[in-house]
């Protein structure tokens, strides 16, 4: 018979796709931190920009209109005009400060209101031979001067309130840039929640592998010897009566010698997987070490350790083909009730061990 090699249990998880989606939660963590910065310095430019905005237009529009005062005095008296020059000097120098000046930066770094104050000032420049021409008592020239800034400050008005209120295409503009990469910012946190989710299922499985593989036989499948002590422990703790039977294999020792170690290693996964199938209710099969094995029941009563003693005896009434050729097995059995014949455990297995081995060589 051929003997297929023991390969080792791999985990339920690629490292690789491990390491990978590790790789992926890193850059959408960051990616997180670049959005969270960028929304920080959108919010922080549109502040500035409103609060520049409020602040040299409030002053801006302050000069023109006390202009289009002077320039309505200069129109009804061309003895006003010194007042009237006096005021066109001031507001030239606030546009002026408005358009070249570094702190308005933020507040004229969209391209459209840039073009369109610049626009505005050099028709504001346009009016100053107007107002030379009034200086000489040209009545009509004074009138002149007078609806021009009128306009001016009337079509400057009109700009700003369109612009610059929260309603505004400028402000619903900013405001949908802020909303996409709030709308981003969120996306990316689902991913990252997700991903980190599912990072946190993979290292729990992975660790339910682990600690499964730990506790199990590698050869039979079977729990192990560790799994047998926390299990009596547990039972032990919610105050659960059981009987423990340790099975020692008779003839195990004659297949390894003749038939080698992969024969013995057949021979086992057979039993184990007869010891795992038997018509019992409410029991456990492990495996020691070796060629012992141990079943558990959940049971102190007499019959049922007699009836589980059967059923183990029955599972080597059939030969064995750990080879081309039949083998034959048989068991010693040594069995320890819980609390009956004592409530310590490292005692139980102990008494059961001596039962085993006194059968053993009772034969």
């Amino acid at each position: 018979m051929k003997v297929q090699p023991n390969v080792p249990k791999q985990g339920p998880f690629s490292s690789r796709s491990k390491t990978l989606l590790l790789i992926f939660a890193s850059t959408l963590l960051v990616a997180n931190i670049v959005l969270l910065q960028e929304t920080r310095a959108l919010t922080k430019t549109y502040s500035d920009q409103q609060n520049q905005a409020t602040w040299f237009l409030f002053h801006l529009s302050k000069e023109l209109s006390e202009l289009v005062g002077e320039a309505r005095r200069l129109n009804e008296s061309i003895n006003n005009f010194d007042s009237a020059e006096l005021q066109y000097e001031l507001a030239w120098s606030r546009f002026d400060l408005l358009i070249h000046n570094k702190e308005v930066d933020s507040f004229l770094s969209r391209e459209e209101v840039r073009v369109y104050f610049i626009s505005l000032f050099d028709r504001f420049q346009q009016l100053e031979p107007i107002l030379v021409e009034a200086k000489t008592g040209n009545s009509v020239a004074a009138s002149q001067f007078y609806r021009a800034t009128q306009n001016l400050y009337m079509e400057m008005i009109d700009y700003v309130t369109q612009h610059f209120r929260v309603a505004s295409p400028l402000y619903k503009q900013q405001q949908k840039q802020a909303y996409d990469l709030l709308q981003a910012q969120y996306l990316l946190l689902g991913i990252f929640v997700i991903t980190v989710a599912l990072l946190t299922y993979f290292y729990k499985q992975e660790s339910k592998f682990h600690k499964e593989l730990a506790l199990s036989d590698s050869l039979t499948d079977l729990a192990n010897r560790s799994a047998l002590f926390i299990d009596l422990q547990n039972k032990q703790e919610s105050g659960t009566t059981f009987s423990l039977l340790l099975l020692d294999l008779n003839g195990f020792k004659n297949i390894n010698d003749t038939l080698g170690h992969q024969a013995g290693d057949i021979a086992l996964t057979e039993v184990a997987e007869r010891l795992k199938h038997m018509a019992l209710d409410n029991f456990k099969v492990y495996r020691m070490g070796g060629d012992e094995f141990a079943v558990v029941i959940n049971s102190t009563v007499k019959q049922d350790i007699e009836e589980a003693k059967r059923h183990i005896h029955v599972v080597f009434e059939k030969p064995i083909f750990a080879s081309d050729q039949a083998s034959s097995l048989s068991t010693s059995l040594g069995a320890a009730c819980y609390p009956q014949d004592t409530d310590n455990i490292d005692f139980l297995i102990n008494l059961a061990d001596k039962r085993m081995y006194k059968m053993k060589f009772q034969r």
